[in-house]
């Protein structure tokens, strides 16, 4: 945000009884001035049974980044400080943490690099929380890198990254999958795109830039994982949420339809299915309106959200 640098890592604990109140606010992360942080994990990185927080933080320099994890304390959550260990430069926004069965004793980072302009892995150790090695996956076309997922998109029993960029035009920005070599660390990485052409709205003060995340998503919550997956996109500065409906998902190709466009910042969107119909209803924000909309997806009669 511009005028804000400075963030931290906190953990909020929250009454048992009534989870819309929280009992107390402990802060992780010592200050160190012009970092931010966006997304973590919880994961055990030194093998003593208690989950840590690996994380990315950034200042929004180029080259500066840094993957960083706040050790869990013996006297627990809140009553001790927790020890930073820094693992690489590199990482600064988005980062997805799996397990594959190669790297045994390892977590595997994906990162969206957006300042360095890269996707890149990096390979880190589950017994001493030190890097092992990395790899770049595109520093070349991907420009400002903005979310990676490591998802079987198309239901072919292979996953690939669902990866896309956050840029101001729109013949630069897009959504693309990113395939896997056999061997990730010396093989070459090919990529598909899945759309493309988000058109930013206009702004007087800071830039609109999209779009913003793409989720693999299943309508209806029985085919998690046992059909090819729709795409949503939150469109961000295109104020726009989307759907994507895959028509040839060999080939990754998608149609692209408006769930719609709202009258600002479409910045995330979330799913549930609250009415136990199976089929998911879609939370839809627009951040300069201050409101929250749900979208019903109606089944395969119409195939369409509803307001």
């Amino acid at each position: 945000m511009p005028g804000k640098s400075d963030g931290g890592v906190y953990i909020v604990t929250m009454d048992s009884a009534d989870i819309t109140k929280t009992t107390g606010t402990f802060k992780l992360s010592a200050k160190k001035s012009g970092f931010f942080y966006h997304m973590g994990e919880w994961i055990d990185m030194n093998g003593d049974g208690r989950k840590d927080f690996l994380t990315a933080r950034s200042n929004a320099k180029k080259g500066e980044g840094e993957l960083v994890w706040f050790e869990h304390p013996a006297a627990g959550l809140t009553t001790a400080t927790w020890t930073e260990h820094i693992v690489c430069k590199g990482p600064d926004v988005g980062i997805q943490v799996v397990s594959v069965p190669q790297y045994k004793d390892e977590v595997v980072v994906f990162a969206a690099e957006f300042f360095n302009e890269k996707v890149s892995f990096y390979r880190v150790s589950t017994k001493t929380g030190a890097l092992v090695a990395s790899r770049e996956i595109d520093a070349t076309e991907i420009q400002s890198a903005y979310s990676v997922t490591y998802v079987d998109i198309n239901n072919d029993g292979v996953k690939e990254l669902l990866v896309n960029n956050h840029e101001k035009s729109s013949t630069d920005n897009g959504i693309w999958a990113y395939h896997f070599p056999t061997d990730w660390m010396t093989g070459s990485f090919t990529r598909s795109t899945i759309a493309s052409g988000f058109k930013n709205k206009f702004s007087l003060t800071v830039p609109n830039m999209a779009p913003g995340f793409p989720y693999a998503f299943w309508p209806q919550v029985s085919t998690e994982g046992h059909a090819p997956a729709h795409i949503v996109v939150a469109g961000d500065g295109d104020h726009t949420a989307h759907l994507l409906t895959p028509t040839n998902p060999a080939n990754f190709t998608y149609e692209r339809d408006t769930i719609k466009e709202e009258k600002g910042t479409v910045g995330a969107l979330a799913w549930a299915d609250l009415d136990k119909n199976g089929w998911n209803e879609l939370y839809v924000p627009d951040y300069d309106s201050s409101l929250i909309e749900v979208f019903v997806f109606m089944g395969k009669v119409n195939e369409e959200f509803l307001q």
